[in-house]
């Protein structure tokens, strides 16, 4: 029975190294990559594109969903369909940005999932990164991720230890309801 887990949350609330070690752990279950117009990160799950073949793999219909977050592109392949209708179990690093399309792309296979971390946690995250300037950090926590926006999502503390994070995961993931069908 199909499902797709959409975890997302705030940069720097550790939605990667929840990933890494869930695929460490989990090696039955698949873990998808993303394809982004920047280099990947150290244990990021993702393919590197140029803004050119992002735009003509957007053109030729090879992803499913695609999103413009923080200056650069993302996009979900395709292939993730077939593991789906394979009867598959899938977890995604998606984006709030993407979830309405997901959601019309998907159905009921999809079960979102918000992960969250307090915003000092957040702060300490994203200036280890080095991606961004103090004053761009402060930005960013200023804005918010309009987590109050989702409803009832069911929502994973990532604030403390990766170990507890990752065991939650799991048991968010058994306790979800397969789908009677694929996408």
């Amino acid at each position: 029975m199909s499902r797709l887990i959409y975890v997302m949350g705030a940069s720097g609330v550790g939605k990667d190294s929840l990933l890494r070690e869930l695929r460490r752990r989990r090696p039955d279950l698949l873990v998808a990559h993303r394809y982004i117009t920047r280099a990947s990160g150290s244990g990021e799950n993702c393919v590197e594109l140029s803004a050119a073949e992002f735009a003509w793999r957007r053109e030729q219909g090879l992803f499913c969903l695609a999103w413009h977050a923080h200056g650069l592109d993302y996009g979900v392949g395709i292939e993730i369909e077939s593991w789906l209708a394979a009867g598959h179990t899938l977890v995604l690093n998606g984006s709030r940005r993407a979830l309405a399309s997901a959601r019309a792309r998907f159905g009921e296979s999809l079960l979102p999932l918000l992960v969250v971390a307090d915003a000092e946690v957040l702060r300490q995250r994203l200036l280890a990164r080095g991606r961004e300037t103090p004053a761009e950090i402060e930005a960013r926590l200023a804005r918010g991720g309009g987590e109050e926006t989702l409803g009832d999502i069911p929502r994973l503390d990532n604030g403390g230890e990766l170990a507890h994070s990752v065991a939650a995961l799991e048991a968010f993931i058994e306790a979800s309801p397969a789908t009677a069908s694929p996408p």
